[in-house]
């Protein structure tokens, strides 16, 4: 199996073309010309100097020592660097066009490397530089030896100083080959690896013809504001720690105000930024700005928070406002129950308040278990129904999401839909936004509807697990054990109350995959069954588990919550009778 999995030597030259050619033909309509010519210029490049260069390019950073480059498929590295220097692919370090580099420059050398040889400068110039200001390199870690630097030499006496240590280049044509990757897999965090991982063996992907696959993009635009999007959130990821909450804000919000037609591609990473930038604000107590930056999206959790906040601010009635209309047209389990929650709070006369998940908490069993649980408490609730010649097993979500995904495998990866459009795609690129249910809500209901029984469905199901096991996908844990529970879950519950949790569950990916019953316990004897949602003492209840368990109520299948208590040892029940 080995053997049959061991990469060519010029692996990465075929990945490359590939991608190459598969970007050529997807957007060949929106490719500038800087693009085609580096095409141009690629193609015109000997087979190997194509493989230096691709090894340049899959490795991080942009500068790089020559002395010690070997690449055991490569035979003659100095003339390829010869010709990747004479064809513009690669360029010496340039005092003039690379500051804005320097840090990374400087990052291409060791720490001990870089201390020893601006010692020795500062030691030849040494009446230069007052004694006050001499500071030992060797001490400081490699990051501040290098702001140390940048700040006690020019950028000229820098590139002059590491010259003499070992020549470097700097690979060209930078920003056209991480477009076209970007292009590739429609995000800037998959890369080359992904190919990898597949030939070796380690990822099966859902097969599509390339020709049934669809550019991620329609327009220059679409890609341009994608990738604008993905610059920002790491900029945002930058100034939380270098800028204050205010200047951040300041930022974001002139930001906001430059993207008033953002292509709809980039909205979904444009929407989670806001929230991010909005938390971050609220966490440090920047209220007003918090929810002026809320206030741009709907995207849960964005009116809880402004709730929050709200009350924070003292503007009641406007919180109470908004929850109404979260109550009356709820996103998720938790803007509802929130909502009511807040309200009933608010109007309530009582000092304390409790809320639908704890009220629900507080009407349910329990039992008693051994304190030796106390750290694995869904275990020692599993083991207590063992004791009692029952079967449980731990369910929660993986059950749930195993049995949609089974059931709607053809519709989830139907590269008709337009939602796939890379070979290495594990789901659709639309799973978690409104429009996965928008654009499928015939076939689901119709799907559902083709079966006549939980036979026939059983079968599907099967058929499903051996014609796709190991395929990677977002649903099904591919284990021999979570067969068995999921066949033994369908036999058990009513068929149409699955047809029923199954087409909500698709409603909302987003947030329905999420809050099931952590245990599926059954009785082989008398047919019995039930979905346990376990509770230690310090737990609470999520409003998306209330969801469930209310949801599982209404169409008839059973589930509860059970509370859990701690034995006493033996010798503290005996002290309390002395």
């Amino acid at each position: 199996m080995a053997d049959q999995n061991e990469l060519p030597p010029k692996y990465y030259l075929e990945y490359f073309n590939y991608l190459l050619d598969f970007v050529q033909e997807k957007y060949r309509h929106i490719l500038n010309e800087n693009e085609w010519r580096f095409l141009r210029k690629y193609y015109c490049l000997s087979e190997d100097a194509q493989c230096l260069f691709i090894r340049f390019s899959n490795r991080k950073g942009l500068f790089f020592k020559v002395n010690k480059l070997a690449y055991a498929e490569l035979t003659d590295i100095p003339s390829l660097l010869n010709e990747l220097l004479d064809r513009e692919f690669i360029e010496p370090v340039n005092a003039g066009k690379h500051e804005t580099f320097s840090k990374e420059l400087l990052g291409v050398f060791g720490k001990d490397e870089l201390a020893n040889r601006f010692t020795k400068i500062i030691a030849a110039t040494e009446e230069k530089v007052p004694n006050a200001e001499r500071i030992s390199y060797k001490k400081l870690k490699k990051d501040e030896l290098v702001e140390t630097l940048l700040k006690s030499f020019s950028f000229e006496e820098i590139v002059e100083a590491i010259q003499d240590l070992e020549p470097v280049v700097k690979v060209c044509f930078e920003f056209e080959v991480t477009f076209m990757k970007f292009l590739f897999f429609g995000n800037r965090y998959l890369d080359m690896t992904e190919f990898v991982v597949r030939d070796l063996g380690l990822v099966q992907y859902e097969s599509h013809d390339d020709d049934k696959l669809v550019a991620r993009f329609t327009t220059r635009k679409d890609a341009e504001d994608k990738w604008l999007i993905t610059d920002q959130n790491d900029l945002f990821s930058q100034l939380k720690d270098t800028g204050t909450p205010l200047e951040i804000y300041d930022w974001f919000m002139n930001f906001t105000d430059s993207v008033n037609d953002l292509s709809e591609v980039a909205k979904p990473a444009y929407e989670r930024l806001i929230l991010k930038v909005g938390t971050f604000l609220e966490k440090n107590k920047l209220y007003d700005e918090a929810l002026n930056t809320f206030r741009l999206t709907e995207q849960v959790p964005s009116r809880e928070r402004q709730v929050r906040t709200l009350q924070k601010l003292g503007f009641i009635d406007e919180a109470l406002s908004l929850c109404q209309l979260m109550i009356e047209f709820p996103k998720n389990a938790d803007e509802r129950f929130y909502a009511t929650d807040f309200m009933n709070q608010i109007s309530s006369k009582k000092r304390v308040h409790k809320k639908s998940t704890t009220s629900w908490l507080h009407q349910s069993d329990s039992i008693t278990i051994s304190e030796e649980f106390r750290h694995q408490v869904e275990m020692g609730v599993a083991n207590y129904y063992i004791r009692e010649g029952k079967m449980a097993v731990f369910s929660e979500n993986h059950t749930w999401r195993a049995i949609f995904g089974l059931i709607f495998w053809d519709i989830v990866f139907d590269p008709s839909l337009v939602a796939f459009h890379h070979p290495f795609q594990r789901r659709p690129s639309d799973l978690y936004l409104p429009d996965f249910y928008e654009k499928r809500q015939d076939l689901i209901i119709s799907h559902l509807a083709s079966f006549d029984n939980i036979q026939t469905l059983l079968v599907y199901m099967g058929e499903r697990y051996e014609s796709k096991f190991g395929i990677a996908n977002p649903f099904v844990p591919w284990l021999e054990e979570m067969w068995i529970i999921v066949r033994k879950a369908v036999e058990v519950i009513n068929f149409e109350s699955l047809k029923k949790i199954l087409h909500e569950m698709s409603k909302n990916l987003v947030e329905n995959l999420r809050g099931f019953p952590d245990l599926f316990m059954w009785d082989e004897g008398n047919n019995e069954y039930c979905f346990v949602e376990v509770k230690s003492p310090t737990d609470n209840l999520s409003n998306q588990q209330l969801f469930w368990l209310q949801f599982f109520k209404e169409v008839g299948v059973n589930s509860k919550v059970l509370r859990v208590f701690w034995e006493k040892p033996l010798e503290e029940v005996s002290s309390f009778s002395e």
